[in-house]
């Protein structure tokens, strides 16, 4: 017996609990299971296992109580156990007005269906969160416009999209705005670097994608020719077993090609479906104008999300960091993966930018969730649908087999949530007193 003395809280007359303060966010609950309650929960479980129970000798579910607990003698244990710790976790949650996020450590001593069932855990939840003030918030929004030059880059741009590469035959001699077809590796002390192996890989020289010193080597080769130098990788390169060693590289010329743009002629516009230039200039003009506005609420939205963080500082579990940082590490390899960069780790520079976005995102999930509880913002079944029926549509299938993908994968939830935020986001807007202004200089 853990032998309380004055126990923090009584639930019935058969289960007492004590708890000890770990932290603002995290507890530690200590049980003492009466004999009696123990007891009943014993029988009760063992009539489910002999209602369930088809031994040969005996019609199912008629078996005699006496030989079901012989034979699933551990599995009766391990179900009561079970059956109390739940049970009582729910009630303690209930007594004590908590919201339970999470349990571990949990301890108890020997079973015995005769004696006190005492056991303890550790749980984490969310402490009250008392806000400040969020209507009428003053905040800054950056109002985008488009200039001529703007619709001019952008169909340059769209012409870039449409150019085509023209292998370079009469030439040997490399260029700075070359696309190269090249076969590359790299060797750390001898050992092959399978992530680096490139085999009739395509690059264009002079846009960044390369390391610099790598870059600077390829210039001065020429169409047929093998080279071999060493580079020092930077520290934070996304491959760990390169990122700030030095690497022997090698890399092959096998074709030089020339970028050719195509020129804003009628030809170019059948393509595009287009009558002239000037509705050319329209459609895009458009298409800014829209992604504008797009800027503009993302800067309004953005700086709204930052006063709510500067203007409430509460504790939160801090299981709630560690799963959100798991996410947004899983979803950056994934990224890189997707780029052909085969990664496992996530290097240090980008672990503290991925830490960052976590505890941003954590603090505005939890502000949200109570601000909608506050305002009863609420999310029916009508507009769940809707989205899955989007989905469905998006991905040209059945809406059927979304609901039940969204269902298996416990994804439904989370369409909840993003829901309920974003009618969150839009009541805060429809609140603040917005003072637009220019676009702030990224220095």
């Amino acid at each position: 017996m853990w032998g309380f003395e004055s126990p923090r809280s009584q639930i019935g007359d058969n289960m007492s609990f004590k708890i000890e303060d770990l932290s603002s966010t995290e507890k530690k609950a200590l049980f003492d299971i009466d004999a009696k309650e123990v007891a009943k929960s014993f029988n009760g479980v063992v009539k489910l296992f002999q209602k369930d129970a088809d031994l040969k000798g005996f019609r199912k579910g008629k078996v005699p109580l006496k030989v079901v607990e012989s034979i699933y003698a551990s599995q009766i244990d391990e179900e009561i156990k079970t059956r109390i710790i739940n049970d009582n976790l729910r009630k303690l949650a209930l007594e004590e007005k908590i919201n339970i996020v999470k349990t571990s450590n949990l301890e108890f001593k020997d079973f015995n269906k005769e004696q006190n069932f005492e056991f303890s855990f550790n749980f984490e939840f969310i402490p009250e969160i008392k806000l400040s003030e969020y209507k009428s918030m003053e905040v800054e929004k950056e109002i985008f416009s488009i200039e001529q030059k703007d619709i001019d880059k952008a169909i340059e741009n769209l012409l870039l999209n449409f150019a085509t590469n023209e292998e370079v035959a009469r030439r040997k001699k490399i260029q700075k705005k070359d696309i190269l077809s090249i076969n590359f590796s790299g060797k750390v002390e001898d050992k092959i670097i399978k992530d680096l192996v490139r085999e009739n890989a395509l690059i264009e020289l002079g846009n960044d994608s390369l390391i610099p010193d790598i870059e600077a080597e390829i210039k001065n080769m020429t169409l047929g020719e093998e080279k071999n130098f060493d580079v020092t990788y930077p520290s934070e390169f996304p491959i760990a077993e390169a990122a700030g060693k030095i690497v022997n590289c090698t890399v092959i010329i096998n074709k030089i090609y020339k970028k050719v743009i195509p020129e804003l002629d009628d030809d170019f516009m059948k393509k595009l479906g287009i009558e002239s230039k000037e509705m050319l200039e329209e459609r895009v003009a458009s298409d800014l104008e829209r992604s504008c506005n797009e800027k503009s609420e993302g800067s309004l939205r953005k700086n709204i999300g930052d006063k709510l963080i500067s203007d409430n500082n509460f504790e939160f579990p801090k299981s709630f960091l560690t799963d959100e940082e798991k996410r947004l590490e899983n979803e950056y390899l994934a990224r890189m993966n997707e780029k052909g960069i085969k990664t496992e780790e996530v290097d240090s520079k980008t672990k503290g930018v991925i830490k960052e976005s976590a505890e941003r995102n954590v603090k505005l999930a939890l502000i949200f969730a109570e601000i909608s509880k506050v305002e009863n913002i609420l999310v029916d079944d009508n507009e769940i649908e809707q989205v899955i029926a989007s989905i469905a549509k998006s991905q040209n299938t059945q809406i059927s087999k979304v609901k039940k993908y969204y269902k298996d994968n416990n994804l439904m939830d989370d369409v909840k949530v993003k829901l309920t935020d974003e009618k969150v986001i839009r009541f805060l807007v429809s609140e603040a007193k917005i003072k637009e202004i220019k676009p702030k200089t990224v220095k």
